[in-house]
């Protein structure tokens, strides 16, 4: 039990929901999703479509945080599905741009609206000031964890190089 605010403490609690509230929206979306014929990855690249229109591979993997691999196997079952159209860009000739078919959009706003529903159902009672609070701290969170990862991938990758104690003594000593 707590005696007192203690600020980090109150944000470890947040970041502690993370998993389970992560887990409990995969499994309302795999419901949710029944008899659609996606997944809920699929789901989650046509989200990124929807939102941003025409976009690469590359680009939707860095919005979605996921392996560029995984992304497109997905995008191509989600093509095979005719969910996706590809075409060449106009830009850059070796580039694919990526965007949802006339069915997918229509897939896609059938689940979304699934899931407003769902979100006016069980919490249309917060207000907006939580709600802006709620997406602030997240936002934060999330940017917090980003960038520890991207740290985290630095630093073992330079400690794999053959003289990794010079690199990380010159990282250390550049980050002061």
């Amino acid at each position: 039990m707590q005696t007192r605010f203690d600020k980090q403490d109150r944000l470890y609690q947040v970041i502690r929901l993370i998993r389970p509230v992560h887990l409990n929206i995969q499994r309302t979306l795999e419901a949710q999703l029944d008899g659609t014929g996606i997944s809920v990855a699929q789901r989650d690249v046509m989200e990124v479509l929807h939102g941003c229109g025409p976009i690469t591979v590359p680009t939707a993997t860095r919005m979605l945080g996921m392996k560029r691999q995984f992304v497109q196997r997905t995008m191509t079952d989600l093509i095979e599905l005719g969910m996706v159209e590809r075409r060449r860009s106009s830009r850059q000739s070796r580039a694919y741009l990526c965007k949802l078919t006339e069915q997918g959009e229509r897939l896609f706003e059938t689940v979304h609206q699934r899931e407003m529903a769902l979100l006016r159902q069980r919490l249309g009672d917060i207000n907006i000031t939580e709600v802006i609070v709620a997406l602030r701290v997240m936002a934060r969170v999330a940017a917090a964890y980003e960038a520890a990862a991207a740290d985290t991938l630095t630093m073992s990758t330079i400690a794999k190089l053959p003289d990794h104690k010079a690199a990380l003594d010159a990282a250390d000593s550049s980050a002061v």
